[in-house]
């Protein structure tokens, strides 16, 4: 169901003016007469080019282009109804590592967050029954995008994640990160709930131990499953050098594989490293065990702006009064 609408209505107050302008035209026309009586004042105005009406041309385009412009202020435009969309899926919240440590490049030319986003874009291409949300953490979580079927919308938000580049944000709080997400999946009617964590895995800050998080989860019925990104060992990690230009200095970036493999045997999940190209597909197996629920939620509102319209006409009519008043509708004294 369709039906027409202006999205900004407080612009056609500006409509009041209209008549309150032609008011004020028709008073200064009539204020404006000749003295002299007729006939003589008619052959005077006759002879100069001009008549009683022409005035009202200019009067008349003035107006319809005030109109038409408050018209497109206020976005005219044609509203589709609210549509109910049932699914039959899982709750998935994935919570991804922002950490400085990330962009370390033990992937070259990739960084370890470059491959964690393309793990995650696979991962939601490839599920667009479930309600998906994303939570990226550094020294603390942030909720990027709540759980949602709008899956373009959260490939967008994941296309522009970064890794954190201020000493005072940085850090890894796994276990932040794993209780905020199982807080978001509380209240899900979903039956199956699941946490997907990508993460180098070395836990430094934050308040709560990954695997007390692990277990909470566990006491809610929450599945925990873990992607390892990076390698263990010495890594290349990039600088910039006095010239701005890129370099890398090899460090020791801790890689805490072990962590990551006890969240999941925790919370009956699966742990796998991004680094087997091939390995994805156990997850997707692993979810798609899983008991899954109808859900109806409602799809989102769409527009078609309709304020391009009156816009041509608003610009219509004043080049049609420049070319009058160029013209024809000229004044001569």
């Amino acid at each position: 169901m369709s039906e027409f609408v202006f999205r900004h209505p407080s612009w056609l107050w500006l409509l009041l003016a209209v008549p309150a302008h032609l008011a004020y035209r028709a008073w200064l026309l009539h204020r404006a007469r000749r003295a002299i009586p007729y006939p003589p004042a008619t052959l005077l105005e006759a002879l100069g080019g001009r008549n009683r009406f022409l005035p009202w041309i200019s009067a008349g385009l003035i107006t319809a282009a005030f109109a038409a412009a408050a018209l497109a202020l206020a976005r005219p435009a044609i509203r589709t109804a609210r549509t109910q969309v049932t699914t039959e899926g899982v709750a998935i919240m994935v919570c991804l590592d922002v950490s400085g440590s990330m962009i370390a490049e033990d992937f070259q030319p990739n960084n370890r967050i470059d491959v964690a986003k393309t793990v995650l874009s696979d991962f939601v291409r490839k599920r667009p029954n479930d309600r998906l949300g994303l939570i990226t953490f550094a020294a603390v979580p942030f909720l990027r995008c709540p759980l949602t079927l709008d899956h373009r919308t959260l490939l967008s938000i994941v296309e522009e994640v970064n890794a954190v580049n201020r000493p005072d944000l940085d850090g890894t709080a796994i276990g932040d990160a794993l209780v905020a997400a199982g807080k978001r999946l509380l209240s899900a009617p979903e039956k199956s709930k699941v946490i997907i964590l990508l993460t180098d895995g070395e836990n430094n800050r934050g308040q709560f131990d990954p695997l007390q998080a692990a277990r909470l989860l566990k006491d809610h019925k929450i599945r925990g499953d873990a992607v390892g990104i990076g390698s263990k060992g010495v890594v290349p990690y990039p600088i910039a050098d006095e010239n701005g230009r890129k370099t890398f200095q090899y460090v020791h970036i801790g890689f805490n594989e072990e962590t990551l493999r006890e969240i999941a045997h925790i919370t009956d999940g699966v742990y796998f490293s991004a680094s087997d190209a091939g390995a994805l597909s156990k997850i997707f197996q692993a979810i798609d065990r899983l008991e899954r629920s109808k859900i109806t939620t409602s799809g989102y509102v769409r527009y078609r702006d309709l304020f391009l319209y009156p816009l041509a006409v608003a610009l219509f009519c004043l080049a049609a009064l420049v070319l009058w008043q160029g013209g024809p509708g000229r004044m001569v004294p």
